[in-house]
């Protein structure tokens, strides 16, 4: 009767041996099948903050705060901020104004409440962000 050879190679091998070679045999197995990253896939980067803009964020506060003066439709008789080809080339200079103190000399809005800090914000961003109308 003829013996199995596998039984010959356990008798010559240790079990400590058999498990080393099977845990490598396995690890080996698990390195093949793993999916492989790149090095060139990163993590995505945060969205960039909207750009401030003429319709949606300076036009409301024109409207509401430089009316009547800067709208001639509403009876404005000084520099129109209706448009933005006409709000968008006094920009900067919208701004130093609105930052003035009531009483000072070009102090925007004349006759009227010095705009809060957010408000002014908002024409500040829109001439950082390029005066921008949409």
């Amino acid at each position: 009767m003829r013996k199995c050879f596998y039984i010959d190679i356990i008798k010559n091998y240790s079990m400590k041996n058999i498990f080393v070679i099977a845990t490598l045999f396995i690890l080996l197995i698990f390195a093949a099948c793993a999916k492989k990253t790149t090095p060139t896939q990163t993590a995505a980067e945060p969205p960039k903050p909207k750009a401030t803009n003429f319709v949606t964020d300076v036009q409301p506060l024109i409207q509401a705060k430089c009316s009547p003066c800067h709208l001639p439709s509403k009876g404005g008789f000084k520099t129109s901020f209706e448009t933005y080809a006409a709000a968008q080339k006094y920009a900067a200079a919208m701004v130093v104004r609105i930052e003035k103190n009531p009483g000072e000399s070009g102090f925007m809005p004349f006759k009227q409440t010095k705009l809060s800090a957010e408000e002014i914000t908002v024409f500040k961003k829109w001439v950082s962000d390029g005066a921008l109308e949409k």
